[in-house]
């Protein structure tokens, strides 16, 4: 979709990436993915690959409030540029550029994956 394209791009700019980021809608480029617990891929809104710079990203993501792809996109470039940092710290630094407030928010709740060894 090109408005999530668009702010790829964006992202990608402002965070002076060394691997450039591809969007997907695909999920097959995510086999090798895991969900933690009952969390299946449904309760998921992106999913990225760190090494190749590869972001899947949840089709339904496109029906929630703009703020979500915002932030989802920015907090997928940040597992990229930075993929030493930890979902938790990944989430705040995401969280502090384009917060998410309960009022602009889904009221999803489960977001983290396990990348299968």
């Amino acid at each position: 979709m090109e408005w999530h394209q668009t702010l790829l791009n964006a992202f990608e700019n402002i965070l002076k990436m060394k691997i450039k980021p591809v969007l997907v809608y695909d999920r097959k480029q995510f086999s090798k993915y895991i969900y933690k617990g009952k969390v299946g891929p449904s309760q998921v809104w992106a999913e990225c690959i760190k090494e190749c710079g590869l972001i899947w990203l949840n089709p339904h993501l496109s029906s929630e409030p703009k703020v979500e792809s915002v932030n989802t996109l920015y907090h997928e470039c940040l597992h990229i540029k930075y993929p030493h940092l930890s979902e938790k710290q990944v989430r705040i630094l995401a969280d502090k550029v384009i917060p998410v407030g309960p009022a602009m928010a889904t009221k999803k709740t489960k977001f983290d994956i396990t990348h299968k060894k």
